[in-house]
């Protein structure tokens, strides 16, 4: 094999990006879809290793926290050019680089599916913490069946209702203590990504046409009433589909079935066609979202969301 140069990637490159992804996640890869945006963010960077001038593999990184985190995302190797060890050679570029430009940097985070066994076995081969798990129900909520009757009804049937959340109320309440020990491990899951509950987080956590709720009045600045739920939904384009993912947050299995109704009534007035509605959630949650989705819409779960969840483990990160 050619020498393998690890460099930055480009817009060019976006041609090697579509055949190095090609059949990952059965046209659910998110990858494809926010190449272009992540190339503009200064806080992501994009790596493409090359044998010769032929892009055969890639990883990502995107630096959180205050710039004590960096997520690692994204690992692509071309189908002919796996099991060479070109993952240690990419993982060993991108901490080189981290190390002379995040001085700050002290632990690395990255989530993965928990059926994944090659990155199960990446986990321990490196003795990395797993922080903590969380389930994901998917369905496919197709316009010809659902429809807008539907959802403002279901939503009427509860006792309790969620407020939108402005970015001074994320600011002022859901980040600060005691609120932000609703997160496990103090950490929110916005699409796959894991962010600190800290304000300078927020720009990563809200994005325009993002969709956050929490039961408490965000119009109250008394503060005699902490939340007791959170949800955060977003349109999350696939290669092949369309999806709106939304993390919910709370003990309470009520408000879990509210959250879910307004992510799924928000999802429907955002998308205009068909799309993916799923949720990142507490296991015991699992029940009531499937009871709700299946009974009162009448969805369809997505075979390939079956018997896995999302897994987030970390890395302490040595200069």
């Amino acid at each position: 094999m050619k020498e393998i140069i690890i460099r930055k990637a480009i817009a060019s490159d976006f041609q090697a990006v579509l055949e190095m992804s090609q059949g990952i996640y059965d046209g659910h890869d998110y990858f494809p879809c926010v190449f272009h945006d992540w190339l503009k963010n200064p806080n992501r960077t994009i790596f493409i290793a090359l044998c010769g001038d032929k892009p055969i593999g890639l990883r990502a990184i995107h630096v959180v926290d205050d710039g004590k985190t960096f997520i690692s995302q994204g690992l692509r190797i071309h189908p002919k050019f796996r099991r060479l060890g070109l993952s240690p050679r990419l993982i060993e570029a991108i901490h080189d680089y981290i190390r002379c430009n995040y001085p700050s940097i002290c632990r690395e985070r990255f989530s993965t599916k928990s059926d994944n066994i090659e990155r199960l076995a990446i986990q321990k081969k490196y003795g990395d913490t797993g922080l903590f798990e969380r389930d994901i129900l998917a369905y496919y909520a197709a316009k010809d069946t659902l429809n807008a009757q539907t959802l403002d009804e279901v939503a009427k049937s509860f006792a309790v209702t969620v407020k939108p959340c402005s970015r001074n109320f994320l600011h002022d309440y859901i980040l600060n203590d005691p609120v932000a020990n609703m997160f496990p491990g103090r950490t929110i899951i916005i699409d796959w990504e894991p962010f600190e509950a800290l304000r300078s987080n927020i720009d990563c956590i809200l994005e325009r046409d993002d969709c956050v709720f929490s039961d408490r009045d965000s119009s109250d600045c008394s503060g005699a009433q902490l939340p007791k739920s959170f949800a955060h939904g977003r349109l999350s384009p696939r290669v092949k589909h369309i999806h709106w993912v939304a993390s919910i947050y709370t003990e309470d299995p009520v408000l879990f079935q509210v959250h879910v109704v307004q992510q799924l009534r928000s999802a429907f007035h955002q998308i205009q066609g068909d799309f993916i509605f799923s949720t990142f959630h507490k296991q015991s949650h699992s029940k009531w979202g499937k009871k709700l989705l299946e009974e009162k819409f009448g969805l369809k779960s997505v075979e390939f969301f079956h018997n896995f969840g999302l897994m987030l483990f970390e890395r302490k990160f040595t200069k």
